[in-house]
């Protein structure tokens, strides 16, 4: 089960909702959840329709306006091509609160969600929570009925309608946690760690949703620009180990990009020692008498075309960890720069919506506490 926050104590409130449910209540068929705030406000929750009712006392509302949404899901009829269109415009009435006081709309965030997007537990949960100024603490949801799934089990925020829009709501793209480590898919422009102006960052979000995480759970960085998976330690016991564990080169980390250019061999190894620039930081430079020794492993995947030039889809495995270490090396010694990288490549003038083609795109590690191999793989977004 991949929960995005602790299960306890809401767990515990769900096994005590289950109990009421078995003497005659009415939830069937349908998904259930307890959000309980760290200020110990619980709320609950049912997705979809309960007895053909989108709100019921003692549950949070959906995340849109019942009266608007009556309106238009009247018009339904069973064809396909209609029903297509009124979804549509019922994703303009769908808007989640967030982490930040900030609203989303669903048809911004998610412009081609499928129908029912957004009436799940979960978004209804956190997005109450978050409009009423509240922190979550604990969330947990289970089925009840006859269904798809079997009745009482516990299940997670579903990949197809929630997770998408959950990574929004929460600021975190949460691929996994436990008592001890959390991954997150970091997205392009986020600092890993604290900057000297700028304190929003992948840390300070774990802080702020995990409240038993240490001061500094940050164990290894991502470069702003890059997007992609980073574990975090949320104990000192798994932080330590971790970070042994990435000292000795034990975390193997791999990397996808597109390259500006037809890369025509089908693999290679980098070996380019690499040093800062002294006078135009953050930039590196190679250098083989005064740099340190970085090497990376690479292999072709296949040549595309972006925006009418040819790029090349390549895997680079570091096997040292030195700063923009990938970009260096494949714009001075693939001389072929990740595409829009405006440090290494010439893209300087690019729009800012244009994102570094360079995601680390799966991380495998030994569990910092029960020694478990680790491995987790995320899709690019390029």
């Amino acid at each position: 089960m991949n929960a995005v926050l602790p299960l306890n104590p809401a767990k515990d409130l769900c096994l005590d909702w289950m109990k009421s449910l078995e003497t005659g209540g009415p939830e069937e068929g349908s998904m259930l959840g307890i959000l309980v705030c760290t200020d110990g406000t619980v709320f609950r929750a049912f997705s979809g329709l309960h007895a053909s009712l989108m709100g019921k006392d003692g549950y949070v509302p959906p995340c849109f306006d019942p009266v608007k949404y009556n309106e238009i899901s009247s018009l339904s009829t069973s064809d396909a091509a209609f029903s297509k269109q009124l979804w549509q415009k019922l994703l303009d009435l769908y808007e989640f609160h967030c982490f930040d006081g900030k609203t989303v709309r669903l048809k911004d965030i998610f412009p081609d969600a499928p129908s029912g997007t957004g009436d799940c537990c979960a978004p209804r949960l956190l997005s109450y929570c978050y409009s009423l100024g509240r922190k979550p603490l604990s969330m947990a949801e289970f089925y009840w009925g006859d269904g798809p799934f079997e009745r009482g089990s516990f299940q997670s925020p579903c990949d197809t309608r929630c997770r998408p829009i959950l990574k929004y709501i929460l600021g975190l793209d949460i691929v996994y946690h436990d008592g001890d480590i959390v991954v997150v898919n970091k997205p392009h422009g986020l600092l890993s760690i604290e900057g000297k102006t700028e304190k929003d960052c992948v840390a300070s979000r774990v802080r702020n949703l995990f409240t038993s995480c240490i001061q500094q759970p940050c164990i290894h960085r991502l470069d702003q620009a890059t997007s992609g998976l980073i574990v975090l330690g949320l104990t000192d016991r798994a932080h330590n180990a971790l970070s042994a564990a990435f000292e000795r080169r034990e975390v193997e980390k791999q990397y996808t990009a597109l390259i500006d250019g037809v890369l025509t061999q089908e693999e290679g190894e980098i070996d380019m020692s690499i040093r800062a620039d002294i006078e135009h930081r953050p930039l590196q430079i190679p250098d083989p008498v005064l740099g340190k020794k970085a090497v990376t492993l690479w292999k072709r995947l296949r040549v595309e075309k972006v925006d009418g030039r040819f790029v090349t889809r390549i895997l680079l495995k570091p096997l040292t960890g030195r700063t923009h270490q990938i970009r260096v090396h494949c714009a001075h010694a693939l001389a072929m720069p990740v595409l829009n990288d405006r440090l290494y490549g010439g893209y300087a003038d690019l729009e800012t919506t244009e994102n570094l083609c360079l995601c680390a795109s799966k991380l495998v590690f030994d569990h910092p506490v029960t020694g478990e191999r680790m491995s987790f793989e995320v899709q690019p977004d390029f």
